[in-house]
């Protein structure tokens, strides 16, 4: 009888500490910070979840743009800032996961808690003056100019930058990248003519699609994309030996932040943006998936991304260290 009476304290002890922590209501306003410069996947993602999650946590989330470095001057921006609850930052999965193989930040994935928004795959898109109507015609271009051919794009471990390496590993081609400071200005370059193609994210492209300032080749990965009416077809049909390139993106705690503060964010993530309007409207016009996960699930889904990320990125000559040396299996 003692021992079923200590039990049953023990679990009542733990059931109330859960429900204090799911409890936790912030103080004043949380800042989450965008990596990238307004417009972007990232920018939109969570500019649209936002507005859901205030109700739940009864207070302001305000968006902070902070570009730079392919985002990791935001990135170390979070990491430097207190860990007290109130600095979250933003991004994509693969990039996170690949700032220490690229020599760019001391962090791994493993130094976060993921809250996953959607999933993300990328397009393959010319400026439609180049005259290119097919995946066959890029890849022949691609070969033919070699370096004058350029592809746009937010760097090696940008979700574009892992779209045009799974292409140039399926096509045996060497493209030339010519990166910039997020996702919104390397589109803009290729709908000026300043860059010729792009690899970047179907949801940073529908707009410039849907007024036909750029021709869709296909999509990067093994799943149609669908922007309205239009239906984009993967480019497996053509490089049937694709790697992964499919990308998250979310928001992360860093590791240190008050366990109370990462379970109440779990106890409302996936049943506020499961259902969030804007969220839903976001994926349904752009091109994405939404896909709110949290805790271990998030990390699941995650992880085969970042290998995929990492061993291209080390393969290609891209990296600095080996993503074996951080515990980075090869898929």
């Amino acid at each position: 009888m003692k021992s079923k009476f200590i039990l049953a304290v023990a679990l009542a002890l733990a059931t109330s500490a859960t429900a204090a922590f799911a409890d936790w209501k912030p103080e004043k306003p949380i800042t989450i910070i965008v990596p990238y410069p307004p417009g972007g996947v990232t920018d939109l993602a969570v500019r649209a979840v936002a507005a859901d999650l205030e109700p739940a946590l009864e207070q302001k989330l305000v968006v902070v743009n902070q570009p730079g470095a392919n985002g990791s001057v935001g990135t170390q921006a979070v990491m430097d800032a207190p860990k007290d609850g109130y600095t979250w930052l933003s991004g994509g999965v693969r990039d996170i996961g690949t700032y220490k193989v690229m020599g760019m930040l001391d962090t791994t994935f493993a130094d976060w808690n993921p809250f996953i928004i959607a999933s993300m795959s990328s397009l393959l898109s010319v400026n439609p003056d180049v005259g290119i109507t097919t995946v066959e015609e890029f890849i022949e271009r691609v070969k033919a100019e070699g370096d004058k051919f350029l592809i746009a794009t937010a760097g090696p471990n940008s979700s574009g930058g892992q779209g045009l390496a799974a292409i140039a590993v399926a096509a045996g081609i060497k493209p030339n990248q010519i990166v910039y400071d997020g996702g919104n200005p390397a589109i803009l370059a290729t709908v000026s003519g300043e860059a010729q193609a792009t690899t970047q994210l179907a949801l940073e492209q529908a707009e410039m699609i849907r007024a036909g300032r750029l021709k869709p080749l296909a999509a990067i990965g093994t799943t149609e994309i669908k922007l309205g009416d239009l239906a984009i077809q993967p480019i497996t049909a053509q490089l049937p030996n694709l790697p992964p390139a499919e990308n998250f993106v979310g928001i992360y705690l860093p590791a240190g932040v008050p366990q109370e503060v990462i379970d109440k964010l779990e106890s409302v993530w996936t049943k506020t943006l499961s259902d969030s309007q804007g969220l839903n409207q976001l994926c349904t016009s752009r091109g994405c998936g939404v896909k709110p996960v949290s805790g271990a699930e998030a990390k699941a889904a995650a992880n085969p991304a970042i290998a995929a990320a990492a061993w291209g990125l080390y393969d290609r000559g891209d990296a600095k260290m080996s993503p074996d040396d951080l515990g980075i299996k090869r898929p």
